[in-house]
């Protein structure tokens, strides 16, 4: 990573909070973006693998709209140890409230959108199956991804320590990011305002 990207990363960490409360997300609106497809009951009777899925970019300059998502269909089940974080989560306490983050999953695969990018990656913990697109703030990112005791960590460069941790806590996840640490809850889609969305009651 150049020293321009380094610094790029770590302005839109610094000032992320002060953003997100100046101009706060609204959730995505429709029900295809709250109910994952059920999995099949095993990997061989799987109907659409995640890998023959092709990888979503971030588009140029971000998304404005919540693009669809992209592991609709997909029926492949979660590879052994990875934890179901699938949802539309919004964060209620901590320096991030308010963010808003769409996760899917199936097979070894994780797309996480949100902040107008895509990060869509294999967790099986190498670079060129991790998240090689743009970070908040448009600097480029190489990052890998793996599943660790239940969490999803994320290691720029593919080693050192996880800068970014997401893991469940009974019905609500914990999100790191650098040096930040947020609660997030699952939405239900019943208020797209975001002011008084319920705890998803979907069946996973």
């Amino acid at each position: 990573m150049t020293i321009l990207n380094v610094a790029k990363v770590l302005g839109s960490i610094v000032f992320a909070p002060l953003r997100l409360r100046r101009n706060p997300p609204t959730p995505p609106n429709g029900p295809h973006h709250y109910e994952p497809t059920a999995f099949a009951a095993d990997r061989l009777s799987a109907t659409r693998p995640a890998r023959d899925v092709t990888v979503a970019k971030t588009p140029p300059g971000g998304w404005r709209s919540w693009p669809p998502p992209v592991l609709a269909g997909c029926d492949e089940p979660l590879a052994d140890g990875f934890a179901d974080l699938r949802g539309v989560w919004k964060a209620h306490k901590g320096p991030m409230k308010g963010h808003i983050e769409r996760v899917e999953q199936a097979g070894e695969r994780v797309v996480i959108t949100a902040g107008g990018v895509i990060h869509d990656m294999f967790a099986d913990g190498t670079l060129a199956g991790g998240v090689n697109d743009v970070g908040e703030g448009g600097a480029q990112v190489s990052v890998a991804a793996r599943f660790e005791n239940g969490r999803l960590n994320l290691y720029p460069g593919g080693r050192g320590v996880a800068v970014v941790t997401r893991y469940l806590d009974g019905d609500e996840m914990i999100w790191r990011w650098g040096p930040y640490t947020s609660r997030l809850r699952r939405l239900d889609g019943t208020d797209v305002s975001g002011q008084q969305n319920t705890p998803s009651t979907v069946q996973r």
